[in-house]
């Protein structure tokens, strides 16, 4: 069965920040972690320096590299190189999720814990269904939690529909319980709330609460809105790699599945027009995994996956898909 995360109170185990005492670090240091948000020694080992000495406020960086090089120490957390073939292994066990659509887990084999993956495309061209049907397909095959984080108010049409729940019939699990224990729905209403939401709140139910994917749907709305004009630009993909980076650092130490959907902008080439997604090469050089999800028509079901930057795959590969009342085929 699915675990059931923490929402509100904090998990029933030892407080282990408290260990930092055996290495100098003050019971008033230990106290400002946990006011901030910061709750075990893993959740801590994921800021750097830099942002550590910003979120507690000190006047000093030698103080926030001494509690950090604390908590390594007491986890024995530091990353060694490895041979290509311990490598090969250590990837050969990684979990992976079969998607329901039978012609894109054919071609890829699915999609792997650890790894990021971003569905682009216009409205209503079924990203926010394949990613409910992600979530609910890991719930099935693994118990895990989903963090889906709705930039878009794109979600509350699925849950107040019949879609999620035919999925779970589809898939086989209970969709109440889906609903009360395995969903958590966080909407950001600005760039700030979401980059906090990340770094607290997210990391926190990753380490503690059993949560082992993310979904950002969109990934740039608030990003695109919030920072305007050309003027605007460099500080907008500074912040947007931010907060992909945060993520990252979630699928290296956790192994977290990512998964991103992202608008799509028209570029004239030549006599024709493509669509590609925004985001720039913040995206393109951050996400494993890349896909243009296109719907020519919103009257037919159908519509075709491409690749645009998938490992072992030609780009503009192609996958047919159909939309279906209990997801995607």
């Amino acid at each position: 069965m699915p675990r059931k995360m923490k929402t509100e109170e904090k998990p029933q185990s030892i407080d282990d920040l408290d260990s930092l005492r055996s290495y100098g670090v003050s019971s008033q240091m230990i106290e400002r972690l946990r006011a901030v948000g910061v709750t075990s020694l893993k959740h801590l080992l994921l800021f750097n320096a830099e942002e550590l000495m910003e979120l507690l406020n000190l006047s000093e960086l030698d103080t926030a590299r001494k509690v950090i090089m604390a908590a390594r120490e007491l986890l024995e957390d530091e990353p060694r190189p490895m041979s290509a073939r311990e490598r090969v292994d250590s990837l050969s066990r990684q979990r992976v999720v079969r998607t329901g659509v039978e012609e894109f887990d054919k071609l890829v084999g699915g999609l792997r814990f650890g790894s990021s993956y971003e569905f682009a495309g216009e409205f209503g061209a079924g990203k926010t269904i394949m990613s409910l049907q992600i979530a609910v397909a890991s719930v099935a095959q693994y118990g895990v939690g989903i963090v889906y984080i709705d930039t878009e108010k794109t979600l509350d049409a699925y849950l107040n529909g019949k879609l999620i729940e035919n999925m779970c019939n589809r898939f086989g699990i209970n969709y109440d319980e889906f609903l009360e224990r395995d969903l958590v729905v966080y909407n950001p209403a600005t760039v700030e709330e979401l980059e906090d939401f990340v770094k607290i709140r997210l990391a926190d139910l990753v380490v503690n609460g059993g949560v082992g994917v993310v979904i950002i749907d969109s990934v740039t709305a608030l990003y695109r809105a919030q920072f305007r004009g050309r003027e605007k630009l460099a500080e907008r993909q500074q912040r947007l790699h931010y907060i992909l980076d945060w993520i990252r650092r979630l699928t290296i130490k956790f192994g977290v599945l990512a998964i991103y959907t992202n608008q799509v902008m028209t570029m004239p080439s030549g006599y024709v027009e493509i669509k590609l997604p925004v985001g720039g090469n913040v995206l393109a050089h951050t996400v494993n995994s890349r896909w243009l999800m296109l719907r020519p028509s919103k009257a037919k079901p159908e519509g075709v996956m491409r690749a645009l930057d998938v490992p072992g795959l030609a780009p503009g590969t192609e996958v047919e898909y159909t939309i279906a009342d209990d997801g995607l085929h």
